[in-house]
């Protein structure tokens, strides 16, 4: 006999509050420079988009008030320490991770 199903949610504790406020919500950043693995012979172009695939480290936390809500945010900025280009479809050989915006800006070699 089956079991019936049943809706499962993750308990998530709530986020530590932040001088005697709650805090509402967590937002991320990512700050600093890398080197991107696979990318030395490759231009981007203003608007492109990039896939990544990359380890960072936490070097910072904050604590700002959102100006819309009014609600405390906790912030983590984030440095990348290794990035490497990754393809949007893995079986398609001529996915290189950039999706050009404009393709006739980069020329071919």
């Amino acid at each position: 006999m089956t079991q019936p199903a049943t809706n499962l949610q993750l308990v998530k504790p709530p986020l530590p509050g932040f001088e005697g406020s709650a805090v509402q919500g967590v937002s991320s950043k990512i700050s600093g420079n890398v080197s991107i693995d696979g990318s030395e012979d490759k231009v981007l172009c203003i608007d492109d988009r990039v896939r990544m695939v990359g380890i960072y480290r936490v070097v910072g936390v904050y604590f700002k008030v959102d100006p819309k809500t009014g609600d405390t945010v906790r912030e983590h900025i984030l440095k990348p320490v290794e990035m490497e280009l990754c393809p949007f479809d893995p079986a398609n050989p001529m996915d290189d991770g950039i999706v050009r915006a404009r393709p006739s800006s980069v020329p071919v070699p």
